[in-house]
């Protein structure tokens, strides 16, 4: 599979996980950030800084519903804040904004930034 600019190989590892029930609503959209909040069991709803278990490869409206979803490999994320580009240590960690990630170096970032695009709030990462 060829990915980016320049093309080449691109391995990625996709699971099932099923979708958490956030108090009666579930609203996961394809590109979503999502964190783990039990067994195999994901939610795009995350506190800024949560760590980032991987993206959703399919929308999703229904509590216990099954959901693939991408945890290794390049995972396209929206971001919110600030501009930012590849530094070869940065990762990204959850934002306050349902399924979107920040840039970020704490302890529990995942990742590295490999592609940023600013105009449309996009950043690649390497999970």
């Amino acid at each position: 599979m060829a990915f980016g600019d320049f093309g080449g190989p691109v391995t990625s590892l996709i699971i099932t996980c099923r979708a958490a029930d956030n108090n009666g609503t579930v609203a996961i959209k394809k590109g979503d950030a999502l964190k783990l909040v039990d067994n195999y069991t994901v939610t795009n709803v995350l506190a800024d800084g949560d760590a980032v278990f991987g993206e959703a490869l399919e929308d999703c409206a229904e509590a216990g519903a099954a959901l693939a979803v991408r945890v290794g490999g390049i995972c396209t994320f929206s971001f919110t804040g600030e501009g930012f580009g590849p530094d070869g240590f940065s990762g990204v960690v959850g934002s306050s904004e349902a399924g979107k990630v920040r840039p970020g170096t704490e302890r529990n970032a995942r990742g590295l930034i490999v592609r940023t695009r600013n105009s449309i709030k996009s950043l690649e990462v390497l999970l």
